[in-house]
């Protein structure tokens, strides 16, 4: 039973290698690009060395697209063993090992119950699909010996667990209670099968234990059938020794088909010194040695030394069995003193448990494919150089998707926040808005992504320090395909051109707002000085006609009032044209409290004949920085046209206040004088010798003269007011 089980085993064994060595030859017909090279002149000569095997194929992607032969294997091609419920597990197996596995028996796609064995093969580090075998069952029987061999004694059975329930499967329909049965097994890793032997009569042992008057009958029946097994046991083994030298011949001449020919380097290199055994034309022709030249060389001596180490530590864990092979970019130094550039992948010619012998190296020379990553890398670099040179941040990203792609990093010195920083957060952006600017400024790039439409506009951020940046955003549309596209821009800070726009607009606003001054001021001095001239000019007719020295000297005094009144005219007219035409107003940090005590102080004579009482509730802390002239004048104005316009009927009372609004602060003056009519006078309440009311004190300046000087220190003046209750007038000081 032990050596039947052996022999059997042995030729599967022999099986799976032939089919290991068709994959592997199979596989090499991929080029780089990922093409299969005459797949069907190939398969018909694996085939051909090869009767164990009935089909090959590659599986592309999981998928079925190349068949030999492809007679009787039509309804496969296309098939799909990702998805298929039969094939995934043992394909998913295959790919995690990154070894050959085998799937069955089971049905075929095709028809048929049978064996397949897949090697996943990949390309560039990157899975391309299967590389693989296709064995009927019947095939499959015969290869192993178990259909041929003819002994009563014995039946084989094969085995497999199922991975989901756990039970195993039996699939040469035999005796499957034969456990009570003498048996042996032996498990095969390459499909998780187990074989056994199993003796047909369980109670041969038995036989043993018969009366002993039998004894001298089954002695000599047994002696008689161990002559008769010994008698044909040679030949027997003589039969299997010639089928294996047979089969081994045949592997023989397809390994030195596929080792001569192969479209990529191959060596059989000692595991223990590193010396090259043998290696094939193409190997030689990649690094300019010849044959006789190669086997007096080891793989160290043209390695590189800065990849030696790695190389030396793989081999090191693939002889202690830590590794079950390995691949490696590295380089290697020609011949000419060139250095080339290739991928080894390395597998052991030993089993596990084993000592190390020695191994298979495929070498693919990737020089040009390292060549075209450093050109594309010296490219990036340039590019990236180019970009991060560019006065603004650049940037790339997906409409549909969060965040970015890519930053310039220009980010850093602009935003000071790293490019890092921001591709990692998929918020950045849209945190960074100013909260003014998010919503109009998410729509309108929700618009934009929904035209496929650039665009150029501004909008603020905020940068780590906390200040608000004016950003120029460029955008432009980059289309993939059909379905994709992204954004690329280039976001520059125009926080100095905007400062300098809103300086400009301030000082145009300024400019026509003192024009505006100017042309009503010119239309004053016009009408007060006409009236004026025209009163002199009649009065000095006059004098000249009167005889009467009486009439004379009352006309000289008339024109004295009148020189009088066009003096004091001249004087209000200067004091506006120095306020409106003062460049530089020296300020200074005051005291607001200090400076309405101040007024009252000089309007002492006022309040005490009024009877008036002044309720000052400015803390002493408050302070701002005004012209102190200014100040001085806006509040001696305020003040003594509350007491001025008092209400004949109450003592008055002025309440003086202050609070914060927006960026201002408010001094508010209140009285309960007499009021003022708004609806009538509110446009001309501050023109210049505009009086509403018969007051003989009122000449219609102070307001004038209290409204230019605000308006030159950036700030403004508002009144409200009702007649018979009393005015309030609010002063708003710019912080």
């Amino acid at each position: 039973m032990e050596n039947l089980l052996s022999i059997v085993h042995g030729n599967i064994e022999q099986t799976l290698k032939n089919s290991y060595a068709t994959t592997t030859g199979l596989a090499l017909t991929i080029d780089d690009n990922g093409n299969p090279k005459n797949f069907n002149e190939v398969g018909k000569q694996l085939l051909s060395y090869n009767n164990s095997i009935d089909a090959v194929q590659l599986v592309p992607g999981g998928v079925i697209k190349y068949t030999y032969p492809l007679k009787g294997n039509e309804a496969a091609m296309n098939y799909n063993i990702l998805t298929s419920p039969l094939h995934k597990d043992a394909a998913l197996k295959a790919i995690q090992i990154r070894k050959m596995y085998y799937v069955g028996p089971v049905e075929l796609q095709q028809g048929g119950l049978g064996i397949v064995g897949r090697l996943p093969v990949y390309k560039k580090e990157k899975f391309w699909g299967f590389s693989a075998v296709v064995i009927r069952f019947s095939t499959f029987m015969q290869a192993a010996g178990i259909s041929t061999t003819k002994d009563n004694r014995f039946f084989f059975e094969l085995s497999k667990i199922n991975p989901d329930t756990k039970v195993e499967k039996f699939f040469l329909n035999e005796d499957i209670n034969f456990k009570s049965k003498a048996y042996k097994s032996i498990s095969i890793p390459e499909g998780d099968w187990k074989l056994y032997i199993v003796e047909k009569n369980g109670n041969a042992l038995l036989m043993q234990f018969f009366p002993v008057f039998f004894l001298t009958f089954i002695v000599s029946i047994l002696s008689g059938f161990f002559v008769n097994m010994i008698l044909r046991r040679p030949y027997e083994l003589e039969n299997l020794v010639k089928i294996q030298t047979e089969r081994i011949i045949k592997n023989e001449l397809l390994f030195k088909s596929l080792f001569e020919h192969a479209g990529l380097g191959i060596t059989h290199t000692d595991s223990v010194n590193g010396t090259f055994i043998e290696a094939n034309e193409k190997f030689c022709a990649q690094i300019g040695y010849s044959h006789h030249e190669i086997k007096i060389m080891d793989y160290m001596m043209i390695t590189h030394l800065d990849d030696l180490e790695s190389d030396l530590k793989q081999m090191e864990r693939l002889r202690n069995g830590e590794i079950e092979g390995f691949s490696l970019e590295k380089r290697y130094f020609h011949k000419n003193g060139s250095i080339i550039w290739v991928n080894i992948t390395v597998s052991p010619l030993w089993s596990k448990g084993e000592k190390p012998t020695s191994h298979m190296t495929i070498v693919e020379d990737i020089t040009k494919r390292k060549q075209a990553e450093k050109e594309l890398l010296q490219s990036r670099q340039k590019i990236e150089s180019l970009i991060n040179s560019v006065d603004g941040i650049v940037w790339e990203g997906y409409p549909d998707k969060p965040g970015v792609t890519f930053v310039s990093k220009k980010c850093e010195d602009i935003l000071g926040y790293s490019a890092e920083e921001w591709i990692n957060d998929d918020n950045f952006w849209y945190d960074h808005i100013h909260p003014d600017d998010r919503e109009w400024v998410m729509q309108f790039s929700k618009e934009c992504a929904e035209q496929k439409r650039p665009h150029i506009w501004e909008y603020r951020m905020i940068n780590r320090e906390g200040n608000i940046l004016w950003m120029r955003d460029i955008v432009s549309v980059f289309i993939e395909d059909d379905d994709s596209f992204k954004f690329r821009g280039i976001l520059i800070d125009i926080s100095k051109t905007k400062q300098f726009e809103i300086d400009l607009n301030n000082s145009l606003q300024l400019v026509t707002e003192q024009n505006k001054r100017l042309m009503d001021f010119s239309h004053i001095v016009s009408h007060n000085l006409r009236s004026h001239t025209s009163n002199i000019d009649s009065l000095t007719n006059l004098i000249e006609e009167s005889d009467d020295e009486a009439e004379k000297k009352e006309l000289i005094g008339l024109l004295k009032k009148v020189s009088e009144t066009l003096n004091e005219t001249m004087d209000n007219l200067n004091e506006v044209v120095s306020i409106q035409t003062e460049i530089n107003h020296s300020t200074e940090w005051l005291n607001l409290r200090e400076n309405i005590v101040k007024t009252e102080a000089i309007l002492s004579n006022q309040i005490v004949k009024k009877e008036a009482k002044i309720i000052n509730s400015i803390d002493n802390s408050v302070r701002i920085k005004y012209n102190a002239a200014y100040l001085e004048s806006i509040l001696l104005n305020l003040i003594s046209n509350a007491l001025r316009y008092a209400h004949p009927e109450r003592n008055p009372v002025i309440e003086l206040t202050c609070y914060e609004e927006n960026n201002y602060l408010v001094l508010s003056v209140k009285d309960n004088g007499i009021g003022i009519d708004l609806n009538k006078n509110k446009n001309k309440l501050f023109g210049m010798y505009k009086t509403f009311t018969d007051n003989p004190e009122s000449k219609g300046i102070g307001l004038f003269i209290t409204k230019n000087q605000i308006d030159t220190m950036q700030g403004k003046i508002e009144v409200e007011s009702e007649l018979n209750i009393g005015t309030t007038f609010k002063v708003f000081f710019k912080r």
